[in-house]
């Protein structure tokens, strides 16, 4: 958790921004706030409620106390000024009785009433909505005239990972603000400082340099089960005459145990690619302090790139596995016509 404006790892002008923008009271309406998984835009969201519920210290300051009963209560997400809604885990989009109550007592409760209450206890009310990519289109019709028309004492917060998975009339009704990606050095102190991974230092830059400063894959990466994964998915690749059939074993096991749904399924396979490809970069590394990359490691590194490629292209999972497993086996880069292209 992010204590602090002084403890914000990257965008450090968000600090200016929004301290500006409250000093100048001209801090209010709606904000959609973009960027990848892992940067940071949650953490913002609920430091900026502490900074504008604080009770001790005022907005101005930049400088929520984080001991006074408001701070405290932002934190456990009890504060009665604050409204925070996110995607049920067992839900594909925002279920639209989260954002204009159940049937029954339609705009009696959910987000959008509850951004309309006045203030409990101080001068604003701060509503996060997570999640903002899986809003589908009613549920993004529910809240047109709420974030058009907040009301004056009322700060929305829509957290997202791109503007173009929101809808247009979102879009258009929000102050978008834009969160940069993490460098390698900045996502490595987040996951051991803030995140406080019990890894080895070096262990957590090498995940973070596989999972190209993806803050979130570098997390999987380091998990004690990932650890397990890696070891054997390497083993697989590090022999001298790869095994397709226990290459497609390993990668496929691994797959499946990420449930049904696609997206979960291609974040797995996005993590082995990351995995094959950090892999091959160390061992054109070892080959070439000895004496020169062998062909055959530079054409699997170039297979395991082409994979994440196609991955991205939305190729079958199940395709894109037998052919990665089968061409890596054989030292092929997969010219073919990429998957999905």
């Amino acid at each position: 958790m992010i204590a602090n404006w002084t403890d914000l790892i990257g965008n450090r002008h968000l600090e200016q921004w929004f301290g500006n923008s409250i000093r100048q009271q001209r801090f209010g309406g709606s904000f959609l706030l973009v960027g990848p998984p892992g940067v940071g835009k949650r953490s913002v969201a609920t430091l900026l409620a502490r900074t504008l519920l604080c009770s001790r210290n005022p907005p101005e300051a930049m400088h929520p106390c984080g001991t006074c009963e408001a701070c405290v209560q932002v934190d456990a997400e009890t504060h009665p000024d604050l409204i925070r809604i996110r995607k049920p885990k067992d839900k594909t989009v925002i279920p639209v009785d989260l954002l204009i109550g159940r049937p029954e007592v339609r705009m009696q409760e959910g987000f959008c009433r509850d951004v309309r209450l006045s203030p409990y206890c101080g001068r604003r009310k701060v509503a996060i909505l997570e999640d903002a990519d899986f809003l589908n289109e009613e549920g993004a019709n529910c809240l047109l005239k709420t974030l058009e028309e907040p009301p004056s004492d009322a700060v929305i917060l829509l957290v997202g990972t791109s503007e173009q998975k929101q809808l247009p009339t979102i879009r258009s009704r929000c102050q978008v603000i834009r969160f940069a990606p993490l460098n390698a050095e900045e996502a490595t102190r987040l996951i051991r400082d803030v995140q406080q991974i019990p890894a080895d230092p070096a262990e957590i830059s090498h995940a973070v340099e596989i999972a190209g400063g993806d803050v979130p894959a570098a997390l999987r990466l380091l998990s004690d089960d990932s650890r397990r994964f890696r070891d054997a998915l390497i083993g697989a690749l590090a022999n001298p005459f790869p095994d397709p059939i226990a290459i497609r074993r390993i990668v496929t096991t691994r797959v499946d145990e990420a449930g049904k749904e696609a997206p979960k399924k291609r974040a797995v396979l996005r993590d082995v690619f990351s995995m094959a490809i950090g892999h091959y970069r160390k061992t054109m590394r070892e080959e070439a302090f000895a004496s020169a990359p062998r062909p055959i490691t530079l054409a699997r590194l170039d297979r395991s790139v082409r994979a994440l490629r196609e991955l991205e292209r939305m190729a079958n999972v199940s395709t894109l596995v037998d052919c990665f497993a089968a061409d890596i086996a054989a030292g092929q880069t997969g010219d073919r016509g990429e998957i999905g292209s």
